[in-house]
């Protein structure tokens, strides 16, 4: 530059124009190089999908043909669940950290960016210029809920008024009864490992209206440990093996494995424990004993005592062990959770709302790890909440990442094809009634109502905070 030129130029303008030449300086001295080390092939982690060589691009949506919705696995073929005495060991399926290099150079490079008022994409919209807040890293194990409860005992209250299946009575239930109040806090402890995840299956549980007892399937299952393993190979919260995973859609391709989805598992679960509990005749004592045994294992019971001329109810059958235990755990929390103070035992108390926001993405153009970085998270935190995924992947189809608060809002206004699905608070104003409120958020008024444990001809007053939740 001239030194006319320099004294001719505003202040602010050189300020700029400094702010430029350091930040070429930085794209050839560190960005450069770090776009080298991404591009460069290195190997992945060996997993039990197979091992492979260089970037993994992932293809969620499979071109082939879908399995057939009535084939289903039963213990003919395969179990989908490990025996209730085996230990389950905690596993890292893809496993941080992502590659070390690459991760240290987008650290550094949202640090300068930070610093220097550079947005790490470019935003999609002119309502997300507003900087956002970052908090302090949130831990899997004591997330910082996204909104206040809005009621006595939180997600509890939903999950009361939905529970079906607390009228059987029977001394092996009674037994399990008996274990809890007598270790409450195995109890409490549960509770704490479900916190950041038991919105989502009590959520989906209710869209489908199905029985509330079924959000106890994964405390039995895995106690809520997202990585849980057993030695069967059976995976996640609900605890699928491959074969059953994959007949209620569940990908499982390098890079991605359905079974450790929270949100895409949960769903899956429940298509499966839908078509048992049809397959069975709407017996759900039946269909929870099949998620357990196999479908072919308690068929082959029910046509035993239909040749001798016995009963065929669940209390019946001649079942496995594990599964005659299995089914009574189950009903027994149920029932101490529909009443926790008759049992003496008080429960951990835990937000309606979810702990962790959930944010759709429409596909990527960079591997994971890229955008974990831009968001200042580290590989770890990232994958304690998403441990379906693997750092270099790039997943070209819609997927679904649970993350704080914070860090979701910066990716949907940072990210294109981003979409944030949460609940959100609703204050009542004046004048305002349920019915009104309802239709102008979009949602029918007795989900409105059930939400937040109210009648469809509650009053509301100015000032009521109200818990909305997508539909």
């Amino acid at each position: 530059m001239s030194r006319r030129m320099k004294k001719n130029t505003p202040a602010i303008v050189q300020r700029e124009i400094k702010s430029l030449d350091r930040l070429v300086r930085y794209l050839g001295t560190l960005a450069i190089p770090a776009l080298l080390v991404a591009c460069a092939p290195a190997p992945h982690q060996g997993s039990d999908l197979g091992q492979a060589s260089g970037k993994t691009i992932l293809i969620v949506g499979s071109r082939d043909k879908e399995p057939d919705s009535a084939e289903k696995t039963g213990a003919d073929s395969q179990r989908n669940l490990p025996s209730a005495q085996e230990k389950f060991t905690l596993i890292e399926p893809f496993g941080p950290p992502a590659p070390n290099s690459l991760e240290r150079a987008n650290k550094a490079a949202a640090k300068y960016r930070a610093a220097h008022g550079i947005p790490w994409h470019e935003k999609k919209h002119d309502s997300s210029s507003a900087k956002l807040q970052g908090s302090a890293t949130a831990s899997i194990n004591h997330p910082s809920p996204v909104a206040v409860r809005s009621s006595k005992d939180g997600i509890w209250d939903r999950v009361r008024r939905r529970l079906m299946l607390t009228g059987y009575e029977h001394e092996n239930i009674q037994a399990e009864v008996d274990k809890i109040k007598r270790s409450p806090g195995s109890l409490n402890n549960l509770s704490k490992r479900a916190e950041p995840y038991l919105f989502y299956v009590v959520d989906e549980i209710e869209r489908r209206g199905m029985p509330m007892d079924l959000a106890m399937v994964p405390m039995v299952e895995s106690g809520f440990e997202p990585t849980a393993v057993s030695p069967k190979q059976a995976a996640g919260i609900w605890q699928f093996i491959p074969g059953t995973a994959t007949n209620n859609g569940l990908r499982l391709v390098d890079g991605y494995d359905g079974r450790y989805d929270l949100y895409a598992a949960t769903k899956a679960a429940l298509k499966y424990l839908s078509h048992l509990q049809a397959l069975f005749g709407g017996d759900w004592l039946l269909a929870l004993a099949a998620y357990n045994a196999g479908e072919g294992a308690v068929q082959r019971a029910i046509q035993a005592n239909q040749k001798a001329g016995l009963g065929t109810s669940f209390w019946d059958l001649n079942l496995p062990a594990e599964t005659k235990a299995y089914v009574p755990k189950i009903l027994a929390l149920s029932r101490v959770i529909a009443d926790p103070a008759t049992h003496g035992v008080a429960l951990r108390k835990i937000s309606s709302l979810p702990y962790l926001a959930r944010v759709e993405v429409q596909g990527a153009t960079v591997p994971l790890s890229e955008t974990v970085a831009g968001m200042g998270m580290s590989w770890e935190e990232f994958y304690s909440m998403n441990p379906a995924f693997k750092p270099d992947v790039v997943p070209s189809t819609t997927f679904n990442l649970l993350l704080p608060l914070d860090k979701a809002q910066l990716l949907v206004a940072n990210l294109q094809g981003t979409k944030l699905v949460a609940a959100r608070k609703y204050v009542v104003k004046k004048g305002e009634t349920l019915t009104v409120i309802a239709k102008e958020q979009g949602v029918p008024t007795l989900k409105l109502a059930e939400w937040n444990g109210l009648q469809t001809n509650s009053r509301v007053k100015p000032g009521q905070e109200l818990i909305i939740y997508p539909v």
